[in-house]
């Protein structure tokens, strides 16, 4: 198969995409990626993509198409120039480039703008689309304090729904979507669609051996946005200063510096570390430092509704996993048996899931190597590209 694949975000930014086409180039089939410049989350685009330097790359049998993007800057203007910029040169770009694929794909993330580029080609081409919905809209946009009522979010939702409908087939990443697309899109989806994400390979293959302190190392790692809430994990750090806990907070994002003056407000001190942003290849060492691997997100359908990727790598590693969460994460957790979650935006309940759990170290070891087994039965990468790959053959008449 030839497939194209339209997404804003690709290496060496830290999104499953990436690894997505490598494995479907790894099975013989040509892959071509309309992506962005890398900048996220920071903002920042390295130099050497800058003056349209490496517009066209290759890596792991992936013909890599960079189109032009404004990086990321902080506030709701600042992010909308970003995803504006990029699906507008992604389209241009779309319509004059060689038109010789059989299928094509969008990771779809936040926004859903970035899968116009497909939904047009999918007009011009009347080839097969599809989408990957990993996250919902409009929906996302009350989660940013965008009244439904206002014109721009009734205006987004006829363009969601506009994009949605052009797709052959949408795929999604929560079983929760399926409500909210039929409701607000009339969009059905059916079960056999559902394809959960995968856990980054780096940890299958077992965490490195360190030495652990007497205290209990509970670790966030990830974007560090306004949708994941660091904050209360910070709040919930300042009820539980007595205990023998400490915190790493591994990851940046819009919200780190605004993070880092609550540390300081609530006088956490050495309670906690801010570690930055690491290399995907050096996670194993962080996550082999934690006792447990924390998850927050605020209440809100849009969040509530997903499964953050970061919760199949926690399981993956096998570490018990302690959210600050609702909806189909609390579900998932769970159901796996593999740790314990309180209602988002509570820091004295998750205080207490953290009492919980330091209350019972016999139980560690079982919660981290449920979430693994639950993981390897649900969630591989294997089971994923498998069925994703039988689904864009049978599309594009190459079963």
């Amino acid at each position: 198969m030839k497939i194209l694949v339209v997404n804003q975000h690709y290496w060496p930014e830290n999104f499953r995409v990436t690894e997505i086409c490598e494995a479907l180039a790894a099975r013989g089939h040509q892959v071509t990626a309309l992506v962005g410049l890398p900048n996220y989350p920071t903002g920042v685009i390295p130099e050497e993509y800058r003056r349209f330097r490496n517009r066209r790359q290759e890596k792991g049998g992936v013909q890599i198409r960079r189109c032009m993007e404004i990086g990321r800057r902080p506030g709701k203007v600042g992010l909308a120039v970003n995803y504006v910029s990029y699906m507008t040169s992604a389209t241009l770009k779309a319509l004059f480039m060689k038109k010789d694929f059989d299928v094509i794909y969008s990771f779809s993330t936040s926004p859903v703008l970035m899968s116009l580029p497909g939904a047009v080609l999918k007009l011009v081409t009347g080839k097969p689309y599809v989408i990957y919905v990993l996250d919902i809209w409009p929906a996302c946009l009350a989660a940013m304090n965008v009244p439904p009522e206002s014109f721009f979010y009734r205006f987004m939702g006829k363009v969601s729904k506009w994009i949605y409908k052009r797709a052959n087939v949408l795929l999604y990443s929560s079983k929760r979507f399926q409500q909210y697309m039929q409701q607000v899109h009339g969009i059905s989806m059916p079960d056999e669609h559902y394809m959960p994400q995968f856990a980054d390979e780096v940890f299958e293959g077992g965490l490195p051996a360190v030495t652990h302190s007497d205290e209990k190392h509970l670790m966030f790692a990830g974007n560090i946005g306004k949708m994941q809430n660091v904050e209360v994990l910070l709040r919930a750090a300042a009820i539980l200063k007595s205990e023998p806990v400490h915190w790493d907070i591994v990851g940046d994002g819009t919200s780190l510096e605004a993070c880092k003056a609550l540390a300081e407000e609530l006088a956490l001190g050495e309670k906690v570390t801010f570690h930055g942003r690491k290399p995907l290849e050096e996670m194993p060492r962080y996550y082999a430092m934690a006792d447990a691997m924390l998850v927050s997100m605020r209440d809100h359908i849009s969040v509530n509704d997903t499964l953050p990727g970061k919760v199949q790598s926690y399981m993956a590693a096998g570490k018990p996993v302690l959210g600050s969460i609702g909806g189909e994460t609390a579900y998932v957790v769970e159901n796996a048996r593999c740790g314990f979650c309180a209602p988002p935006d509570d820091p004295e309940a998750f205080a207490q899931v953290v009492r919980r759990f330091l209350a019972a170290p016999e139980t560690h070891r079982e919660l981290g190597e449920n979430g693994r087994s639950h993981y390897a039965a649900y969630f591989t990468k294997q089971y994923h590209i498998d069925k994703l790959e039988k689904l864009l053959k049978v599309l594009s008449g190459k079963e």
